[in-house]
Formats: C-alpha cells, structure tokens, sequence
C-alpha cells in the first residue's frame, strides 16, 4: 500500500508545512489528502483481489465516492443498530472484525463530509490541531483495515463498495 500511505504522510506534512501560521491551503488541501489516502487504499484493497492483474486499475476506477460514502452510512448505522441488539460477548473475533469495519466506514463517511468542506467551502477556516486529528482518524482507519484486510467479512465489505442503490 505504498500509494495510500505515501498520501496519508503526504497530508501530515501539509498540516505542518507551516509551523507558525498554517495557510488555509495547506490545512485544506491536507484533509482533501486524507480522505484520498482512505479512497485510494479501499480503491487498492478491492483490486488486489481481482484476479487478471491488468484490470485492476479499471476496477479500482469504478469506484464512485458519493456510493461509497452511502454504502458506508449505511453500513456504519446497520452495525451500530446490531451492536445495540446484540450484544455479543467480549473478545469474539467477529466483533473485533464487525467494529474494525464500522471504524473504517464511520471514518470514510466523515472524511468524504470534510473533503467536501475543504474542497469547496471556502468560508470555513481551519485549525492545524482540528486537521491533524482528521489526519490521526484517517491513520486509525489504515490500521483497522491492516487488522482485518483478510477476513471474508472485510472482502464483502469491499465488494460492496461498487453497489450503487437502486431506484424502483
């Protein structure tokens, strides 16, 4: 995962760019950086199981980002509601998987609204310690998905990443 990480390294050193009075640009582009690091590593993870190695590429391509900020609220809220009806015991493997998958998901909802902010918001000032948190959630998310890359749970969880919602 060079690319991811080299992006989500790439967003810290824009944070701190700066080191007495950040420009909003940097601080803006920092968690425009963030959040792609976190697209560009799921984009990465679902191709890698893709079995024609020239593909890949096209199917990471097809990865949309308002899709996948639906399918990950509508994940995240599927796996809080579970979690409140079932409360399963503590150190159970498909928990600790389910809770990696809900970080994860939660952390792509939230950095696709913040990119959103950054991007095209320009009334809305940033603070380095505000950006270096979201950069801190976006390396948390790397690290559940570290934990978890192999699980059959966490490959579904990618695959429907390139569900669109249909329309009756």
């Amino acid at each position: 995962m060079p690319y991811p990480n080299d992006l989500l390294e790439q967003a810290r050193h824009l944070a701190n760019r700066e080191p007495k009075r950040p420009k909003q640009a940097s601080l803006r582009r920092a968690v425009s950086t963030a959040y792609y690091a976190l697209f560009q590593l799921l984009g990465i993870e679902l191709a890698r199981n893709w079995k024609r190695t020239g593909d890949r590429s096209t199917l990471a391509r097809m990865l949309e980002h308002g899709t996948m900020a639906n399918v990950c609220s509508n994940k995240s809220k599927d796996l809080s509601k579970h979690f409140s009806q079932n409360p399963p015991p503590p150190q159970n493997h498909a928990l600790t998987v389910l809770r990696h998958i809900k970080t994860i998901a939660e952390t792509f909802v939230q950095m696709y609204q913040q990119r959103q902010i950054a991007d095209y918001n320009n009334a809305r000032k940033w603070g380095r310690t505000d950006v270096l948190q979201k950069i801190d959630t976006v390396e948390v998310a790397f690290q559940s998905w570290l934990a978890i890359r192999d699980e059959d749970e966490a490959q579904s969880f990618l695959v429907t990443l390139l569900l669109k919602e249909r329309k009756f």
